[in-house]
């Protein structure tokens, strides 16, 4: 969709660069129906992480100490195939 409005505000400032403000009519509505849309799963998503509980400091802490430990099986496992070859 960014890049549907990235097209949308060229062809307006082409129109408008040419002197056509009438057809720009067309592309400023839908520019507005999507950034209204934008707007507001940005803001559903701000309302949802308010309804969320705040993630404390050591589960953050366990949850990142996890990911490393997975990290680190998966570069023993890779290891260990490339010493086997």
């Amino acid at each position: 969709m960014l890049d549907e409005n990235h097209h949308l505000i060229q062809c307006i400032m082409d129109y408008q660069s040419k002197g056509k403000t009438a057809e720009c009519t067309q592309y400023q509505q839908i520019l507005h129906m999507n950034l209204v849309y934008l707007a507001t799963i940005a803001d559903s998503n701000q309302n949802m992480q308010s309804l969320l509980p705040a993630v404390s400091l050591p589960v953050m802490w366990f949850l990142g100490a996890c990911n490393r430990a997975d990290q680190l099986v998966h570069q023993s496992m890779s290891q260990n195939r490339h010493d086997k070859k």
